[in-house]
């Protein structure tokens, strides 16, 4: 599995974009700007020559940058825990136990806890407005499809523009799927016991072995063959089920599509920033680039030397200049 590395770009304690107005010393406006499985090699504030970010290298010029910066964990639910708590993934319950380790579903009953301190939540009582933008991947419902109680706006934010669960190749079609593969082959061997099974009953039941009405076998293969028809199924439609974006707790595009979306979560930001000039204000960027499924809006596709990938690096350099 590729393990995924967040680079944090940015920690500006005090904005300096001119429609903000400048707040007491104590009440900095932030902004948080995030990457997902971005490699340090790719900035050219790392050494990279052939991908062009000339704005995130402007604010590592600017500012400071990190070689050392170890992560909580190499995967998305536990390093982002562990990122809004300032603890250990395991205190809070999110540290991977499995080979999988993070959520795939936006109906898995989990998430970060609503006990957990974050820093959003510590911002918020302190008077910012609150505003997460992009990706979540700490879980959204606890016991009901609309309790929301692991929901960003159950953890101190108090605006919510984004995808609840994570960037899936399953929901672009063309880029192949996570799932299918895995599906099938962890199918094979209940397949081949299930099929041996039902014919080693049928040849018993007509030899004589096997007291059993034949009606029950057909009952019980019927049985078998739905419950594989149900799971097929919905992995083949994983896209229109578990991929759609969310503002607040209503779900506003279903399945997700990719067109612009990266100006899509930029204009959010901006607005949000524009809606709290003369507040102290929290913004959590964090772009769903440059993750899997990759994507690229028009005006960038095709232009630098890597292909999706590199297209994908520009854009969100692009983004940040914005900012």
């Amino acid at each position: 599995r590729k393990k995924m590395r967040f680079f944090l770009f940015l920690i500006l304690c005090q904005c300096t974009i001119n429609s903000v107005k400048t707040h007491h010393a104590s009440n900095p406006n932030i902004i948080l700007l995030m990457a997902d499985d971005l490699g340090i090699g790719d900035l050219g504030c790392y050494g990279n020559r052939t991908l062009r970010t000339p704005n995130i290298d402007r604010l590592a010029e600017e500012g400071v940058t990190l070689t050392q910066h170890i992560a909580a964990s190499p995967l998305c639910t536990p390093s982002r825990a562990a990122f809004l708590t300032g603890r250990y993934p395991i205190r809070s319950g999110m540290a991977a136990f499995s080979r999988v380790g993070v959520f795939l579903f936006s109906a898995s009953s989990g998430g970060l806890p609503s006990e957990e301190i974050t820093f959003s939540k510590l911002l918020k009582q302190r008077g910012y407005a609150t505003a997460l933008i992009g990706k979540w991947h700490l879980g959204m419902n606890c016991e009901s499809s609309n309790d929301f109680c692991h929901h960003p706006l159950s953890h101190g934010f108090d605006y919510f523009y984004g995808l609840t669960v994570t960037n899936f190749r399953d929901c672009k079609p063309g880029q192949g799927s996570v799932f299918l593969k895995g599906v099938q082959k962890s199918l094979v061997i209940p397949m081949q016991i299930a099929g041996i099974t039902m014919i080693s009953l049928t040849i018993m039941h007509y030899i004589g072995l096997l007291k059993v009405p034949f009606q029950a076998l057909g009952y019980c293969l019927l049985i078998i063959t739905i419950l594989l028809a149900i799971l097929i199924l919905f992995f083949y439609n994983f896209r229109h089920l578990n991929c759609f974006l969310m503002r607040d707790h209503q779900i506003i595009q279903q399945p997700l599509s990719y067109e612009n979306l990266t100006q899509r979560l930029t204009k959010e930001a901006m607005q949000f920033i524009g809606r709290n000039s003369d507040a102290p204000f929290l913004l959590v960027l964090s772009y769903l680039h440059v993750h899997t499924a990759l994507y690229a809006s028009e005006n960038f596709r095709g232009k630098s030397k890597h292909g999706l990938y590199g297209d994908a690096v520009e854009e969100m350099d692009w983004s940040v200049g914005m900012l």
